[in-house]
């Protein structure tokens, strides 16, 4: 179910014909009413934005809302038939009432969640009341607000599994949320048997509801990956949490302190600005444990590791230049002086502000940004190469941004390692 998050939204029931009681001594109890139910302006916190821009909350055919009030025991229940909102059974009352309303209804399983973004939006809690109490023959105004948050866990290692439990201050494991009653909020509910709100059997980047307003402990399995401040998190508002580190450093068997930089879920931590300082063959290049120029802990990263969709990628334009694609790092060409360099940087949550600078070799009039994988077919190595060369007005065209197949393996070319795990 597609959701898409606005501001301010509306909805409303028909006026359903009236229906009387048999006993003409009793009141007159109408069945049916219009409900407008407007959200609290969250422009700043209700917004989440991700590589497809900013998700928006909008309802779909067959979504309900759930009404009740002090009157009565039970909730009434709105269905949204593709235009408005209808109920059959919503009855207004013989004396003024506190009305409350609850989405997506008054009870939320907050259990084995997909991760999928589209999907937050089936357990973003809404709560709201009216103004003052009303019997609603004129119809119910209520404002609702945002009762939940949202975690986007991103798993950064290749392999390992994610099976994410919240657990509150006691310990307790974190289960749903429930209406509280003649009010406008849930209240958390709990278990002290173990309950997994996420699993996945690979990194990635999964979105997760949560309660907002009391304190939390959000683990990995046993690992605490982040625990809150006694308030809890910000209704409406979503929070990015990586399940380990995104960038480090890390010692080679030559003594040097090397920084490391992971650009997507997943994906491989390369040195993030430096090369080994020869140029290598291909035999040199891929040295395996401690005969690796750098040592045991660093490596020289396959073909399939770097490139493709997601990866360090790139398509030609009309003009058969290459540009940056959605999803992937983006990558720009910096002059300073005349010192060039790529720098890419990444675009999934979690890896927004890490980067990962390669140096021009020049040759032939061209710039080119090149290292050798560990990757071969035939008899050759693989190389992955970028070349460019000064635009006719001003910047660089790339002309090449691939893995290039059929490279002699005692050609020495740069070789940029990555961190072996």
């Amino acid at each position: 179910m597609k959701k898409i998050l606005y501001s301010v939204f509306m909805l409303a029931t028909m006026v359903l014909a009236a229906c009387s009681s048999d006993d003409t001594t009793e009141p007159v109890v109408k069945r049916g009413m219009v409900l407008k139910a407007n959200v609290e302006d969250t422009d700043t916190r209700a917004t989440i934005t991700d590589t497809e821009g900013k998700w928006k909350f909008a309802f779909a055919t067959n979504d309900v809302v759930k009404v009740g009030n002090d009157k009565v025991e039970s909730y009434y229940t709105f269905t949204n038939n593709g235009t408005v909102f209808e109920s059959t059974d919503a009855k207004q009352t013989t004396a003024a009432a506190n009305w409350c309303a609850f989405f997506p209804g008054e009870k939320i399983d907050l259990k084995n969640q997909s991760g999928v973004f589209a999907d937050v939006a089936n357990r973003y809690a809404l709560a709201g009341a009216t103004a003052s109490a009303t019997t609603g023959s004129d119809g119910l105004t209520v404002t609702m607000k945002a009762k939940a948050a949202v975690l986007c866990i991103v798993g950064v290692k290749n392999g390992e599994s994610l099976d994410i439990n919240v657990r509150n201050a006691e310990g307790q494991y974190v289960s749903g949320l429930t209406a509280v009653k003649n009010s406008a909020g849930f209240s958390v509910q709990t278990s002290t048997a173990k309950v997994t709100l996420l699993s996945k059997p690979d990194a990635g980047v999964y979105y997760v509801v949560v309660p907002a307003g009391v304190k939390l402990l959000v683990y990995n399995g046993e690992t605490l990956i982040k625990a809150t401040k006694e308030k809890g998190l910000t209704a409406g508002k979503y929070y990015t949490l990586t399940t380990h580190d995104t960038t480090g450093s890390a010692k080679n068997k030559l003594g040097e302190t090397i920084d490391w930089v992971q650009l997507w879920s997943g994906g491989p931590k390369f040195a993030t600005k430096k090369n080994v300082a020869e140029e290598l063959d291909w035999y040199e290049a891929t040295k395996k444990g401690d005969e690796y120029v750098w040592g045991a802990n660093w490596r020289t990263p396959t073909a399939d590791e770097v490139y493709g969709e997601g990866k360090l990628y790139a398509l030609p334009n009309e003009n058969g230049h290459y540009q940056p694609v959605a999803g992937s790092p983006y990558f720009k060409i910096i002059k300073e002086g005349e010192y060039i360099t790529l720098v890419f940087t990444g675009v999934q949550p979690g890896y927004t502000k890490n980067t990962l600078t390669l140096y021009n070799k020049s040759g032939h009039g061209n710039y080119n940004f090149d290292f050798w994988t560990s990757s071969e077919i035939s008899g050759y190595g693989k190389r992955f190469n970028i070349s460019a060369q000064d635009a006719e007005t001003e910047g660089f065209e790339i002309g090449y941004f691939w893995i290039s197949p059929l490279d002699n393996k005692n050609t020495k070319y740069l070789v940029r390692p990555v961190l072996a795990e």
